[in-house]
């Protein structure tokens, strides 16, 4: 009787420690965040903001590559060509005897981004290089691309991201099989153009990669303007591991047999390809910024593919040491978006950097690739709030470190990113998107003046 006693006593007081345990666990569960810090308030910090153009861009190592045409009354006039090497699959490869061609599709693979009116029409024309591209060269934005004005092939369409194509699959010695692709573009080549450079070439044109491409020199995409429609826009491709020429045809075995496929890979990490776009500014308000870069705007500019950009300054940051000794709680610039066309939205994602001595780009020190002290891309901010219309980082230590005199201010920077960026890559040119957005400057008397908000603390 002792015992039993003794076990429902445990029993219990077991259950009271669970109980005590279960109810501390939920302390803290109801705490809002944004009363966690507490201090003193600053958001009349002078920020001074204007729109500089973007820096050169190498645009032979992309990892994905823009192609289109976007004609929007704020950001100006955009153009995206694409010019491709293709390889072999395998080296050495023969198309037989007495080859018949029955037809030749390129395709293409999408990528992760469009940007622009999705409703717009496009007719990509396929045109062929007048020099083949070559391995060891850097090719930049500032240099356009030389194709021949003879059309390859061409097709009428709308960048579909989204919805997966049917194609038929050849099976040997069975009917074809139609089966599911993932988005691309398919886009027939002329037959001549085909017979001449590859059922005709010769073993040494078809016994490497380099030897093809000095034979045919390379294609090159691009969007004829006239016969699109709508505002236009910008899609990426991926051509690094899914896209090719694919060329049916039969060859002479005693008779004519089954219809085979020879397939020419396009990929960038193997052959030259290059991405060819420009900006068109005429007419525009960001000429105007661009040809008074002393002038106070109410609002700036960012674009991608080698645009524009938002340089920011904090000329007077320095008075905040007659505070006494303080410590920065927390520092965030806010960025309003102004207007823009309905059909187009605003950047996704942006990113804040800063220039060093020797002007070359470094992440400040709240977004470096030290995993230890840098913040989560999401906490360190950048991206759009479509709620509010706004964007937000946080440079905390940014701020602090330049008070504390271990970081000199020199000019920081805001540009467009893909939202699939990867600090990894560092703060890189904004080739890697198309998207743009309209932001207020730091000018006073404005409703969507840029702000830098800091609360911070008196330290005894």
């Amino acid at each position: 009787m002792k015992l039993y006693k003794l076990d429902l006593l445990t029993l219990l007081i077991g259950l009271f420690i669970l109980g005590g345990c279960q109810e501390t666990e939920t302390i803290g569960l109801d705490v809002d965040t944004a009363t966690e810090i507490k201090g003193n308030l600053i958001d009349t910090i002078t920020v001074i903001a204007s729109t500089v153009a973007e820096d050169t861009i190498i645009t032979n190592t992309l990892e994905q590559y823009p192609l289109g045409y976007l004609n929007d009354p704020i950001m100006g006039k955009t153009t995206a060509n694409i010019a491709l090497s293709l390889t072999l699959d395998p080296p050495g490869l023969t198309f037989g005897t007495s080859p018949v061609l029955d037809s030749a599709i390129l395709v293409l693979y999408y990528g992760k981004e469009f940007h622009g009116d999705s409703t717009s029409k496009f007719n990509v024309e396929v045109h062929q290089l007048k020099e083949a591209l070559t391995e060891s060269t850097p090719y930049y934005n500032t240099k356009p691309v030389a194709y021949s004005s003879s059309i390859l092939g061409s097709k009428s369409l709308r960048f579909n991201l989204k919805d997966s194509v049917r194609v038929y699959e050849l099976v040997t010695g069975k009917p074809d099989v139609q089966k599911s692709k993932a988005p691309h573009i398919r886009i027939a080549l002329d037959p001549n153009f085909i017979k001449t450079n590859f059922l005709n070439a010769t073993s040494t044109v078809l016994s490497s990669d380099s030897e093809l491409n000095k034979s045919i020199k390379g294609l090159y995409l691009t969007v004829n303007k006239a016969q699109s429609t709508g505002a236009g826009g910008i899609t990426f491709l991926n051509l690094t591991d899914s896209s090719r020429l694919e060329i049916y045809y039969k060859s002479e075995n005693g008779a004519l047999i089954d219809t085979t496929l020879h397939k020419f890979p396009i990929k960038n990490n193997a052959a030259p390809v290059v991405a060819d776009f420009k900006h068109d500014y005429t007419g525009t308000n960001i000429q105007t910024q661009l040809s008074n870069p002393n002038t106070k705007f109410d609002f700036t500019y960012v674009q991608g593919l080698g645009g524009l950009r938002t340089r920011i300054r904090f000329p007077y940051l320095d008075k905040l040491k007659n505070l006494g000794n303080i410590t920065i709680n927390k520092a965030e610039l806010v960025l309003s978006v102004v207007g823009g066309m309905d059909k187009i939205k605003p950047a996704q994602r942006l990113l804040l950097y800063q220039n060093d001595i020797a002007s070359q780009r470094q992440f400040v020190p709240d977004f470096s690739t030290n995993p230890v002290f840098s913040m989560t891309d999401y906490d360190f901010g950048g991206y759009y709030d479509s709620t509010n219309k706004r964007y937000k980082f946080v440079i905390t230590t940014y701020i602090q470190d330049i008070l504390k005199g271990k970081l000199k201010q020199y000019d920081t920077f805001i540009a467009p990113i893909s939202l699939n960026y990867n600090r990894q890559q560092g703060p890189v040119s904004s080739g890697t998107t198309a998207t743009s957005a309209v932001i207020g400057s730091g000018k006073a008397g404005v409703s969507y003046k840029m702000k830098l908000n800091i609360i911070y603390s008196k330290i005894n």
